[in-house]
């Protein structure tokens, strides 16, 4: 089974920084412009990991993490979700924590801490 890894940003422009930062990891990519779409690609094809953008618009983020999280699927409910924030705010990673999120990374994301955080989902820890 090939690995799978969800982008949800509504940034053209990050979908593809991130995809060029997963390149060295060996995973195919799933894109999704915002998180309803992601939500329904979620249900379609598995999904080893989801990296979303927090602020994204019609459903942010953290939201999109409540979605998931309350997801009838089993596979879908316990997907690793990486959240983006340019953000510095503890506020917002507390918040993104409490909704169920895996980790957060900082923009502009770096290509070491972007490849670290998510081999670490890619390997169980």
């Amino acid at each position: 089974m090939s690995t799978n890894v969800l982008l949800v940003d509504d940034s053209p422009t990050v979908r593809n920084i991130l995809k060029i930062y997963l390149m060295n990891l060996k995973v195919s990519i799933v894109e999704a412009e915002d998180a309803q779409r992601a939500l329904q690609l979620l249900r379609l094809v598995p999904v080893s990991v989801v990296i979303a953008d927090i602020n994204m618009p019609v459903m942010d983020g953290i939201t999109f993490v409540k979605e998931v999280r309350a997801s009838a699927q089993a596979q879908v409910k316990k997907v690793p979700v990486i959240l983006l924030t340019a953000e510095k705010g503890n506020d917002l990673r507390q918040r993104g924590s409490e909704a169920g999120a895996n980790a957060f990374i900082q923009k502009p994301v770096s290509h070491d801490e972007l490849t670290k955080t998510v081999r670490q989902f890619l390997t169980g820890g």
